[in-house]
């Protein structure tokens, strides 16, 4: 297997070394497509889907620190005979990883690794957001990834300026309005369609992610869910994730709606959601600034003076003891 078609698939060079030696044990490199609690679907290098099977051992090394096989993610797996599975051996280091907490649970979930580039898309219908957004942008500033935001079903919106400039106003420097049923504004999507490329799309149930997936796959492969005419929420049309090849030769991984986005201390910053209140701070009087209750504030008072709009800040001081309860749970 050439390294070119490993690239093609996301290779980083960091990784050369552990494959050079996995190799002398006759181990194989391939990236996660899907995974279960048992099985993982591979992508191997040549192109071929191989089933593996995820083996207890590292289940063990997981309650340790170890790693357990998520979409995106590459590992060295022993190929098995024709006609059987073969076995997941190690899962290599990530260069980025999408982590909440687990719903109900008070632990790490890793929802995808190896992502370049993170797609939060929302509808402008009732789906519409930004205080769902800067939490979103929370979750991603601390993986490693870059975010865009999709403002998805452009042709529902009354007034499409203003929704961008809201949006621009929460400091994501790409927002991007397209209108996935329609196949409208998706030609700006094509910086980060680059073959090689990792995209992970996250977003509400009836965001209209399964749409835009087709859109880009140029074949309607994933379900499309309808909304509810009650609430206008949609249903999960995507029930597992999945990693998908698009026609370019960049990769999507297509993630269910996320009812609940729990941020964990450790894998989210809010300097690339709140970035106007992380610069106004740097004025404040005191370096650990919360912005809540110190004395000669910079941040309070851009909030009384009207440079910063109130309902933002009381977002940030949500968050931001949110993360610090979590903190002090743990």
């Amino acid at each position: 297997m050439s390294d070119r078609r490993l690239r093609e698939l996301g290779w980083y060079p960091e990784l050369e070394p552990m494959l050079a030696e996995g190799r002398k044990r006759g181990l194989q490199a391939a990236r996660v497509m899907a995974a279960s609690r048992t099985f993982s679907t591979l992508l191997a290098g040549d192109g071929r889907q191989l089933k593996s099977r995820i083996p207890g051992r590292l289940h063990h090394l997981a309650r340790r620190g170890g790693l357990l096989p998520v979409v995106g993610d590459w590992v060295l797996h022993r190929p098995g005979r024709p006609g059987r599975e073969g076995v997941v051996d190690a899962v290599l280091p990530r260069k980025s990883a999408i982590v909440r907490q687990a719903p109900g649970r008070a632990v790490p979930q890793v929802i995808c690794a190896n992502v370049d580039t993170v797609l939060i898309v929302t509808g402008l219908d009732q789906d519409y957001n930004p205080r769902r957004i800067e939490r979103y942008l929370a979750l991603v500033g601390g993986s490693g990834a870059e975010a865009v935001v999709v403002l998805n079903k452009m042709e529902l919106c009354r007034d499409l300026e203003r929704c961008l400039n809201e949006v621009r106003n929460l400091g994501c420097p790409a927002v991007l309005p397209v209108s996935a049923l329609r196949g409208e504004g998706l030609d700006a999507l094509a910086p980060w369609l680059r073959k090689g490329m990792t995209l992970a799309m996250l977003g509400s149930s009836g965001a209209g992610k399964s749409t835009l997936a087709n859109r880009l796959l140029g074949e309607e492969r994933q379900v499309v869910g309808r909304l509810s005419e009650r609430d206008g929420k949609g249903q999960h049309t995507t029930t597992q994730r999945e990693m998908l090849v698009l026609p370019g030769g960049a990769l999507l991984i297509d993630n269910p709606g996320m009812r609940e986005i729990q941020l964990l201390q450790e894998t989210t910053t809010l300097e690339e959601a709140f970035p106007d209140i992380v610069e106004l701070g740097r004025a404040c009087r005191f370096t650990d600034c919360r912005h809540h209750r110190e004395p000669d504030c910079q941040v309070k008072e851009a909030v009384a003076s009207g440079r910063l709009d109130e309902v933002r800040y009381q977002n940030f001081l949500k968050l931001q003891q949110e993360l610090e309860s979590r903190e002090k749970i743990r």
